[in-house]
């Protein structure tokens, strides 16, 4: 006999092609009626679609309710969480993903329990270090839809999935038809015989087992009224037996189950798309939420541990609202950008409003140190927010009346000087009353130095006017040189060169059509990529770093009809300028405004050789890509499966000769072909969903082709005029470079510079400089070093994170460990005069060990002195 369970829920889509207002107006009746009918049938229950932040909603509306929901919930009626919001599985970090749990866990203790699965069944695709994920987030099930290849992969929907070390795992519930599979749920012959029946003998192909799971529910559906009654007549109409159940007691069924073991990603577009080339529509939305979530991870955070050690005390809600107004961002429609534009304006907006929070914590906790130990206008602060020990070179923006500088201690560099003319009739407000004064001019100085920081905190620089041996200075050769390292300028064309190899045409950009839209990008039948070249370079050479100024021009094609008629008509200005250090690093910016419609526009690194595999970057770890054969491939997948990959701010391209690693802020999409690196920087589209695209035939995306609706224009998604910015960083590397080498690498590049002048030139360098009134106890410092933990050797593992606690009075580290071979830490060294206690991401307290698996991760908790 085949016991087929069914699951009532709802899939809620906090904004789509619809807003966030929208779909709370939606949940008003429905959720209200979710909980009416739960209390006419005390034997029903219903998944809330495993995200918090809807419920957070709708008790906006109506906190009356919250006893009842409390009441639902403690019966086991009511299913909610465990996430915020439905995240994105590929274009978020590690990280990101477990704040989404971390918040969503913490944020439901005021409800009760939450559902314990990772339940993602919408989700486009999934990195192969999602089992680490879950499991420090405390979950051992995932329950999802996209990316899995029954038959290849795994052969059924029920199975064990493994992380890339092997140590961690989950039991996974795959919805081969997705999790609309029995909505509506009727009890007829036409829908059982039809629809049911169907479904559960497609699923039978997959697998042997006795025990069928089949979802009753879709996008913004309600809750299913008579639910038991209905499976009840069914059960007189169909051919299995049919049974009311809960996704948790089918999961402890599949415990049972003689399960298979898969490790990988699942980013296969077979059963259901996957939406390979989403990671470059709305490239402004999902830049802004790459800067965010770097800095919340990297500046913000840490910042407030020192802040709180310091007796700086800010409370760790205004983190977590931030954190909100991301993860609200990073829900798998929002981050991917197959939005209406209404929501498009949405997310930037929320955008706006974390960033604002961010920069006002740092202007606080900065300002208030600068403060207590009393800086004068030729001081400084630049902290640390790792543990690391700092030697390298920090980018700081200092207000000085002179343009020449010294640093005291260190070797400095102005990148850049901006001069402000002086003003008159300036109202000073001083003790004996108001007067006008002319204002001073000053320069805005960019200045790199080079110092030594301790982990984990901070140090004083102080700087004075002086002539600096190490600046820049304008030569006439079209060439830079550092040592062994060479970049040179020649018929519009950028060559690099080291004692090992001459490259051609090292770096340029590539453009070509867009006929897709905002789910997909799609050729133009007939196109052509339009290689670009440079018209103008002026070099500056320098004893630490010399810089390649180019500028140029190109006339492209306007929109898809110029295209496709192959008439150039519209300029495309833009501006790159290379920086070299003596390390070899070549450190590109990029910037231009986007004058015209429906392309892509790439970043093309020429490696000459050809290029055998790539390296990507993935939460916790590297996952290593090889071309795949694209003949014939509708007689599979859904889509055509392009090799065009995600990547976690670091790809590396090995070829026989070198591995070349390019490392961004900027994008998280790479394409490898023949010689060359292809890294997107935006892909434009004039359209929310179309239909018989080339790279997606059939059915639009979106359901903009289903009966009844329409066609939904998106005309934020081409960015016109948009003015657009991108920074990466190159470095050529021996083809035996080890994972540890290209992380610890990235861990270099990922550390932000976080300084403060403590000046009167100009307030609103730090937006609330002037707003920030001295508290009525003075903050009491003397120490102009300070340093909470200072590693002054790299520990094996990376350090992913640092952040106060949610719980207690303290805060997390979080080693990552991103190689093959296990890690042993030595924490009375790592943590000297400290106990810490191994926990997990929600800081449930596990076996004490130093020990991190294979591509693994391990938190501790330190409390405050």
């Amino acid at each position: 006999m085949t016991n087929v369970h069914i699951v009532n829920h709802t899939h809620w889509d906090r904004e789509w092609y619809f807003t966030s207002m929208d779909a709370l107006v939606l949940s008003d009746q429905l959720f209200t009626d979710v909980i009416t009918e739960l209390q006419k049938n005390p034997e029903a229950s219903f998944v809330l679609d495993g995200q918090l932040s809807i419920l957070d909603d709708y008790l906006e509306l109506y906190p009356e309710k919250l006893t009842e929901i409390q009441a639902l919930i403690a019966a086991k009626q009511l299913f909610i969480g465990p996430w915020f919001t439905q995240t994105d599985a590929f274009f978020t970090s590690g990280e990101s993903v477990l704040r989404n749990a971390m918040i969503g866990m913490y944020e439901s203790k005021k409800y009760g329990e939450i559902m314990p699965i990772g339940y993602l069944p919408d989700t486009f695709g999934f990195n192969a270090q999602i089992p680490v994920i879950l499991n420090e987030a405390g979950l051992e099930n995932i329950i999802l839809w996209r990316g899995v290849h029954l038959g290849e992969h795994v052969q059924s929907p029920y199975f064990k999935w493994e992380s890339l070390g092997g140590s961690q795992s989950l039991y996974a519930l795959n919805f081969p038809q997705g999790y609309g599979t029995g909505m509506l749920l009727e009890p007829t012959v036409d829908y059982v015989e039809g629809r049911l029946d169907k479904a559960v003998d497609f699923i039978k192909q997959y697998t042997d087992s006795s025990e069928i799971m089949i979802p009753s529910g879709n996008d913004q559906l309600g809750i299913i009224g008579d639910f038991s009654e209905k499976v009840a007549q069914i059960n007189t109409l169909g051919k299995y037996n049919y049974q009311v159940s809960s996704y948790q007691e089918f999961l402890e069924l599949m415990k049972e189950m003689d399960l298979e073991t898969y490790r990988g990603e699942f980013r296969s577009p077979v059963l259901a798309r996957v939406h390979k080339t989403i990671g470059s529509v709305r490239m402004d939305l999902k830049q802004g939420i790459f800067h965010l979530e770097h800095k919340l991870l990297r500046e913000t955070e840490p910042l407030m541990v020192i802040a709180h050690q310091l007796g700086i005390d800010l409370s760790n809600r205004l983190l977590l609202k931030a954190w909100k107004k991301l993860l609200e961002c990073q829900a798998h429609d929002s981050l991917a950008g197959c939005v209406s534009d209404a929501v498009a304006e949405d997310i930037a907006h929320r955008l706006k409003e974390a960033d604002e929070i961010c920069d006002s914590i740092e202007n606080i906790v900065l300002k208030r140190i600068a403060e207590a130990l009393d800086l004068t206008e030729q001081e400084f602060i630049v902290v640390n927010p790792s543990p690391m020990t700092f030697h390298g070179q920090k980018i700081v923006k200092l207000l000085s009346p002179v343009k020449e500088i010294n640093v005291a201690g260190c070797s400095a560099v102005v990148l850049e000087a901006e001069y402000i003319d002086s003003r008159e009739n300036v109202l000073e407000e001083t003790p004996a009353g108001n007067r006008f004064i002319t204002e001073q001019g000053y320069y805005i100085l960019t200045v790199a130095i080079t110092c030594e920081l301790p982990g984990l905190g901070y140090k004083v620089f102080s700087f004075e006017e002086g002539i600096n041996d190490s600046g820049l200075i304008q030569t006439k050769k079209q060439q830079i040189v550092m040592g062994e390292y060479q970049l040179s300028f020649v018929d519009g064309q950028v060559h690099y060169q080291d004692r090992k190899q001459q490259l051609n045409n090292f770096i340029s950009l590539v453009d070509d059509g867009n006929a897709g839209d905002t789910y997909d990008f799609s050729p133009l039948l007939n196109d052509r990529e339009i290689d670009f070249s440079f018209t103008e370079c002026f070099c500056e050479q320098g004893p630490l770093l010399s810089r390649m100024h180019l500028t140029g021009s190109i006339k492209l094609p306007y929109d898809l009809q110029k295209r496709s008629e192959h008439i150039a008509d519209t300029d495309f200005n833009y501006r790159l300028t290379l920086t070299l250090n003596l390390e070899g690093e070549v450190t590109g910016k990029l910037s231009f405004k986007n004058t015209v419609l429906n392309h892509r526009l790439r970043l093309k690194i020429n490696l000459t050789n050809e290029i055998k595999h790539a390296l990507s970057a993935i939460p916790y770890g590297f996952i290593q890509k090889e071309n795949q054969d694209l003949s014939d491939w509708e007689t599979v997948y859904s889509e055509m499966p392009v090799n065009i990959e995600p990547f976690e701010k670091m790809v590396t391209a090995f070829t026989k000769q070198a591995a070349c690693t390019l490392f961004t802020h900027d994008s998280k999409e790479y394409e490898y072909r023949r010689s060359e690196l292809l890294i997107t920087l935006l892909a434009t589209t004039d359209s929310l969903g179309k239909p018989d695209l080339l790279y997606r035939p059939g059915r639009a995306s979106g359901d903009t082709t289903k009966k009844g609706h329409i066609m939904m224009a998106t005309p934020l998604a081409q960015l016109k005029d948009q003015q657009m910015n991108v920074t990466f960083v190159i470095k050529m590397n021996h083809t035996d470079v080890s994972e540890q080498e290209l992380a610890q690498w990235r861990g270099e590049k990922e550390q932000p510079t976080i300084s403060y002048q403590r000046q009167n030139l100009n307030f609103f360098v730090y937006r609330i400089d002037n707003k920030i009134q001295k508290r009525v106890r003075p903050l009491a410092l003397n120490q102009r070093v300070f340093s909470i933990l200072s590693f002054d050797k790299q520990p094996d593992a990376m350090v992913s994170s640092i952040h106060r606690s949610y719980y207690q009075n303290g805060f997390i580290v979080r080693f990552e460990n991103p190689t093959a071979a296990a890690i042993e830490l030595d924490l009375s060294v790592l943590f000297p005069g400290m106990t810490p206690i191994r926990v997990n991401a929600v800081e449930e307290v596990q076996p004490f060990s130093g020990l991190i698996p294979a591509y693994g991760v391990a938190s501790y908790f330190v409390s405050e002195q």
